[in-house]
Parts: structure tokens; C-alpha cells; sequence
């Protein structure tokens, strides 16, 4: 059988690769629908900026969720990380 720390960070690997793909497929959605040909230009200037703000709200969105995780976990549990601490 399983020690309940082999059980934890199993879970904790599927749950950080769902999260790691979501973050993936929504980095690379435009933030924008698609535009006109002349406005196409200028959305190629704001295009690096777009990308970056969209990083970091989907970066600090990600991190809420993981102490979020951590909050519950020490609520139900009473420990952050099984077994350590």
C-alpha cells in the first residue's frame, strides 16, 4: 500500500499538471477578437504588452488557488504538507 505522503503528492502532481495545461491553452488564446486589417498593426505593437499582463493575472490567479489549497489543507488536516509539517 500507499503511504498517505505518496497518496498527497501524487495528487498534488495531477492537480499541478490540469493547472500548468489550463495555464497553457489560456496564454495562448488572443485577449482580443479578431481585428480589421488596420488595426492588425497596432495590435502587433501591444502584442508583447497583451501577453505579459495576461502571464501575470493568470500567474497571481494561480497562486490565490495554491494558498487557497494550503488554508484548506492546514484547516481540515492541520498540516500543510502531510507527514512534515
Amino acid at each position: 500500500l500507499m503511504s498517505p505522503l505518496t497518496g498527497f503528492i501524487i495528487v498534488l502532481i495531477a492537480i499541478t499538471l490540469q493547472i500548468t495545461l489550463y495555464t497553457i491553452k489560456r496564454l495562448q488564446e488572443p485577449l482580443e477578437p479578431n481585428l480589421s486589417d488596420t488595426q492588425k498593426a497596432y495590435k502587433m505593437k501591444n502584442l508583447k504588452k497583451s501577453f505579459w499582463k495576461n502571464a501575470e493575472i493568470t500567474n497571481g490567479r494561480l497562486a490565490m488557488v495554491g494558498l487557497l489549497a494550503l488554508v484548506i489543507n492546514y484547516g481540515l488536516f492541520g498540516w500543510i504538507i502531510p507527514g512534515f509539517i
